[in-house]
């Protein structure tokens, strides 16, 4: 495969909408979901499908979810008829304009094209005035962007004429564009002019015009662009999807104004991600470990659903059991009859939300029954509609067909306020906080979230007096789904049909996703000690935290977010887990940039306080027990003991520690690249709203720090 891209790079950096340059060279955009290599019809296809994060599924509104395909080809002495060979994720050339880097001349692909255009000339000038041995071209540089998701190349045309719609349009063959270098480093040596040939068969220069000026406003200022200034709007042109020039679809049109960038411009693509932690939906204490975790296994899963399909009676047999166990776990001593009842119990309500034509009747009969709650009655009515040889027990799975689709609505508007709304994520993530807070195991799969604890009283004092629970995840499952992606700036207020616009022609039942297994440190701090804290040093915090708050206000409004307000809590438990990412590295040998945060902090009623760093960066068989043995008593005490002796001097103080903003945006205090700052990829906020003045106090007030007694 000669432009390999890894599965976890294909939802980001590189997911669909972004720009990725490849060797040759050459400049692919990641196509859209009309183009992957899946076809749920296909059953070959299953493998790739992620049914049983049902929590972010309900949360995204889709019904599943689907990895990116791991390319496979068929080896020498290999079995032809081995599925799922030769799959590629879809990648259209952009931009279409090319240069040639002999003389400058310019020429538009397509978006399928395979190959450069190649050029002969004619070159204008010098000794080598004529044609010219064939050149292959290159890729211009330069973009433009609207920030509702729309990407077109830069309109040289329009530009170059100082007009929306000049008269004058190259043919290829007597009129031309071509691009010179003048010399200079800035855009005034970037020199576009267009050309034709004269009756006495010269080169005449129709129009010139330099690049100065196109790339001087601030999308953050709200003044006009220049592109704006001489009427020239966005067209709505959407490579993604193959729309736009030389398409078959004309683009649907936008007016919004065009931003011209580079096409490797950070800001030219955001990937919107979520991620959710795994939690097991069976609870089931009368079935035995082993088969508890057989049913929390995907491929295992997907092979009893197959031969369930396949069944005249829907239902999944000790035959099929046996098969599977034979194929996945055959050194696993189970009754398959026992499996197979297990399976139809707890796993068999799939295969009727697998069904679109199930589903909607279940979902139309809740609706206008009068309780709005699923009932034997309703399940028992669809199976005989849709599906009459069926002879599943209703009253089986009606518990957890129940909770398959508590929530389901046809409103995706309540989805999309579900996938942005901070408050909601709170909510989301408090379910994860509470299965950390507590020991599971009991009648729970263990396969891909084992969580451990040891009393708190068996830590050191720092822990103690420090952390309510520490809880050791020796397995955990981590879901990244793509749920979109936006330009110009990191949000847009995009209704939930235009956000399926820009990466399908229409709305699909599943999303993007790729699932990281890993292992974590959960600590959940002392509320009472919190709460002291607070009381003692809260309003003095409160203020030392007001300049990044207007920092951050002002960020927010120039990139059209909604505003958020920061918390003591938050930077205190923030910066901590910065300083014990930092210290980690050095003890239990990943790198920084494998492991991550996720933060649990929340005020009232259902207060959160807690972090889980936990590796993002395992492979499909896990990490390796690194971190979580940094976790056992004895050797966290030390960790956090050195990670808090090396915050209470950063070798930038004082400057560091005074400052009144720095860092990214100036969003942080106390915290610099010395002390505390992390890969981005590792951040939830992008290295912003840190301060190791919260965690071990300042050199004017070294008490005011929620450590500071015991740094």
């Amino acid at each position: 495969m000669s432009r390999p891209v890894r599965r976890s790079q294909a939802i980001a950096p590189f997911g669909i909408g972004a720009l990725v340059d490849f060797p040759g060279p050459v400049s692919l955009i990641h196509a859209g979901l009309d183009a992957w290599p899946f076809d749920e019809a296909k059953r070959e296809h299953w493998e790739f499908r992620v049914t049983d994060e049902k929590r972010l599924a309900r949360r995204l509104n889709v019904e599943y979810f689907v990895q990116p395909p791991d390319f496979r080809q068929p080896e020498r002495g290999q079995d032809a008829a081995q599925e799922n060979l030769n799959l590629k994720l879809p990648f259209l050339r952009f931009p279409l304009w090319h240069v040639c880097p002999r003389c400058g001349r310019m020429y538009l692909s397509k978006y399928h094209d395979i190959a450069a255009p190649t050029c002969r000339g004619p070159v204008a000038s010098g000794a080598a005035k004529g044609d010219h041995s064939s050149r292959r071209t290159v890729q211009v540089r330069f973009v433009a962007a609207c920030k509702r998701g729309h990407l077109q190349d830069f309109p040289w045309f329009e530009w170059l004429f100082k007009h929306p719609h000049p008269d004058w349009e190259p043919d290829g063959v007597s009129r031309w564009l071509r691009m010179r270098s003048t010399g200079s480093a800035s855009l005034t040596g970037v020199e576009i002019r267009a050309e034709e040939r004269s009756a006495d068969g010269g080169i005449r220069v129709v129009e010139k015009r330099t690049l100065a000026g196109a790339f001087a406003d601030d999308p953050s200022s709200g003044s006009p662009t220049a592109l704006s200034r001489l009427q020239i709007k966005c067209e709505g042109h959407n490579p993604v999807l193959a729309v736009g020039t030389n398409s078959v679809s004309p683009p649907p049109g936008c007016g919004h104004e065009l931003y011209p960038l580079l096409r490797g411009a950070s800001n030219l693509y955001f990937p919107q991600v979520v991620s959710s932690i795994y939690i097991p939906e069976i609870d089931d204490r009368n079935l035995s470990q082993d088969v508890l975790d057989l049913l929390d296994d995907h491929h295992l899963k997907t092979s009893l659903l197959r031969s369930a399909q396949e069944s005249e009676n829907g239902l999944i047999t000790a035959r099929a059991a046996k098969l599977a166990l034979r194929d996945f776990f055959p050194e696993v001593a189970v009754d398959p009859s026992v499996l197979a009842e297990a399976a139809n119990k707890h796993i068999l309500k799939d295969i009727l939300l697998g069904s679109s034509l199930v589903r909607r009747h279940l979902l139309q009969r809740i609706k206008s029954a009068p309780n709005k709650r699923l009932t034997m009655e309703i399940i028992d009515a669809a199976i005989k509609s849709c599906c009459p040889d069926w002879e599943i027990d209703s009253s089986l799975i009606l518990p957890q067909l129940a909770d398959a689709l508590e929530g389901n609505s046809d409103d995706t508007d309540e989805s999309e306020e579900v996938r942005q709304d901070p408050l909601i994520e709170t909510d989301y993530r408090r379910e994860e906080y509470q299965v950390f807070c507590q020991d599971i195991q009991e009648g729970y799969p263990k396969t891909n979230l084992l969580i451990r604890s040891h009393a708190i009283g068996d830590y050191g004092n720092l822990v103690k007096s420090s952390f309510e629970r520490v809880s050791l995840l020796h397995k955990l499952r981590e879901t990244r789904a793509f749920v979109g992606y936006s330009r110009i700036f990191p949000e847009n207020d995009l209704t939930p049909d235009e956000r399926w616009g820009l990466i399908a022609s229409e709305k699909k039942r599943w999303l993007p996703a790729i699932i990281v297994r890993g292992e974590g440190i959960f600590l959940k701090f002392r509320e009472d000690k919190l709460q002291r804290w607070l009381e003692a040093n809260g309003s003095h915090q409160e203020g030392r935290l007001s300049p990044i708050n207007h920092n951050l206000r002002e960020l927010r409004e120039r990139r059209h977010q909604k505003e958020k307000s920061i918390s003591p809590k938050h930077v205190l438990i923030h910066t901590f887990a910065h300083l014990l990412i930092n210290q980690l590295v050095y003890d239990c040998g990943y790198g920084s940039a494998s492991l991550r945060e996720r933060i649990y902090t929340a005020d009232g009623k259902n207060q959160m306080s807690g972090v889980l760093i936990y590796t993002a960066a395992g492979d499909s068989e896990g990490t390796m027990g690194g971190l979580v043995n940094m976790g056992q008593p004895g050797y966290l005490d030390d960790t956090i003991a050195k990670a808090l002796e090396k915050a209470r001097w950063c070798s930038s103080d004082p400057v560091c520690i005074e400052s009144l903003g720095q860092g990214p945006d100036n969003c942080n205090l106390g915290a610099c690249h010395s002390c505390t700052l992390l890969p981005e990829t590792s951040c939830e906020e992008q290295n912003r709203l840190l301060d190791r003045g919260m965690v071990v106090g300042t050199i004017q007030d070294p008490d005011a720090g929620y450590f500071s007694l015991l740094a």
